[in-house]
């Protein structure tokens, strides 16, 4: 009898941890928010300043390519109103401070 009581206890105590709300998760957001207007304006021969200037400075410089630039946006647990990027994950390279290419991941 007292083993059936615990039981019972133990299992309504259990699924009334299922009638909260999940708790709240803010977003988080990092990078580079780069807009479609910003990725129109960026074009292949645009000095290392010029971009600069365009996109701000970006989130990864490799130590191995200096003339690879990276810029990444992620967003975790993104609300309905959580601005989205044009570009997720965007590669310049230059050549000599000169935009040659341009990847957009």
């Amino acid at each position: 009898m007292k083993k059936s009581v615990l039981i019972l206890c133990a299992t309504l105590s259990l699924s009334a941890c299922s009638l909260f709300p999940p708790p709240y998760k803010a977003p988080v957001t990092q990078g580079n928010l780069i807009t479609q207007e910003q990725l129109s304006q960026l074009q292949l021969g645009m000095s290392e300043s010029q971009v600069t200037y365009l996109l701000g400075t970006p989130m990864l410089r490799d130590t191995f390519k200096p003339n690879e630039w990276h810029y990444l946006y992620t967003s975790l647990y993104p609300a309905p109103d959580t601005p989205k990027s044009a570009a997720k994950d965007l590669v310049l390279i230059f050549n000599n401070g000169v935009l040659t290419e341009i990847k957009n991941n």
